[in-house]
């Protein structure tokens, strides 16, 4: 019979991955651009805080430490990738032809995708945060365990140093 220390956990747990599996799958779809890896990323993000929590460690900033696992796995995954010919990318399934969004669409998305990573890394986490997630200063603030002055800093100079790139 479970304890009821471990059902705290267990059920914590499953409110934390209710409330951010979604938003993490995001990131590291938007990080790594592959369905899969971002579901292994994802899945290994919450094996990683499960482990955690059940082994009894006090975990005082969950999503703070959510977000920091995902970040280093995305990190880890970049280390360890090893560059895709087209022909591999064809032979798991990527039809270049079927694609049915127009090219000028790819087109803007690509440049808008690429000016983002040409940023810091600290900017790009912020800009993704606040303008294709929504969330708030207060939260991305909570997210990367910075201050809120510092987050909202972080996100004007990546507006302005996009704006200086589009002009």
């Amino acid at each position: 019979m479970e304890t009821t220390t471990s059902q705290n956990n267990k059920a914590a747990f499953e409110s934390l991955f209710n409330e951010y599996a979604d938003v993490v799958y995001r990131l590291c779809l938007y990080k790594v651009s592959n369905k899969a890896v971002a579901e292994d990323l994802t899945q290994e993000t919450f094996l990683r805080l499960w482990k955690m929590m059940s082994g009894g460690a006090n975990i005082d900033k969950p999503k703070s430490y959510i977000f920091q696992i995902a970040r280093n796995l995305i990190i880890d995954h970049y280390k360890s990738a090893k560059s895709l010919s087209l022909d591999s990318l064809q032979e798991d399934g990527f039809d270049p032809k079927s694609e049915e969004v127009a090219v000028d669409t790819l087109s803007d998305i690509s440049l808008l995708r690429k000016t983002i990573e040409s940023l810091e890394a600290d900017y790009q986490e912020v800009v993704y945060l606040r303008y294709v997630e929504g969330y708030r200063v207060k939260e991305i603030a909570e997210m990367l365990d910075i201050s809120e002055n510092l987050a909202a800093v972080r996100i004007n100079r990546a507006v302005n140093k996009l704006r200086e790139k589009f002009t």
